[in-house]
């Protein structure tokens, strides 16, 4: 019994050192081709400064010759926002409530509480608002109220589509993800 527990331990002892995670590093692998030379703006932040936004009303024009108002458009003008930076970047719009002293700041498209509604959209080159009430920018005592701002945030890597892989399959996995021998 005694040769037995030796024998035992004298196995898992030789087992532990032949697991040893060292060893010499293998070879390096051949290099993978080069890419194309990115563009040098890409992730670059294209931002405005604080803008004085004026708002119009949107009008219709009723039987009798009554006027009624039913929103306020304004339009900003963004000459970087071009066709490209529509399909690949995130464009955000905040408005300062307050003063450039004292900040309150939002988000837009902002619905409040209260019920004011500021819709935001784009286009080439312009950024369109649209509220239910007159949103434009104001002085009192010589001070901004309402100024806005916004920031254009170019993608500079294309995310992987959700395609059907079969993760099961080691021949797909590696193909999907690029993977090398």
């Amino acid at each position: 019994m005694p040769s037995l527990v030796l024998l035992s331990g004298l196995f898992i002892l030789i087992f532990m050192i032949s697991c040893s995670k060292e060893g010499p590093a293998g070879p390096t692998g051949p290099a993978g081709p080069a890419g194309p030379k990115g563009d040098s703006n890409s992730g670059t932040v294209i931002y405005s400064g604080w803008l004085d936004v004026p708002y119009k009303p949107d009008t219709v024009h009723r039987i009798g010759g009554k006027i009624d108002t039913i929103g306020y458009f304004a339009i900003i003008d963004a000459p970087k926002l071009t066709l490209d930076l529509l399909s690949t970047a995130e464009v955000k719009v905040y408005l300062n409530t307050s003063n450039p002293s004292d900040p309150v700041i939002y988000s837009l498209p902002y619905v409040g509480t209260s019920g004011l509604n500021i819709q935001v959209s784009v286009s080439k080159q312009k950024i369109q608002l649209y509220a239910n009430g007159n949103m434009s920018t104001f002085t009192n005592n010589g001070i901004k109220y309402q100024q806005y701002r916004y920031m254009i945030v170019p993608g500079n890597v294309q995310a992987r589509s959700a395609a059907s892989v079969n993760w099961s399959d080691y021949a797909s996995v590696k193909l999907y993800l690029g993977l090398n021998d």
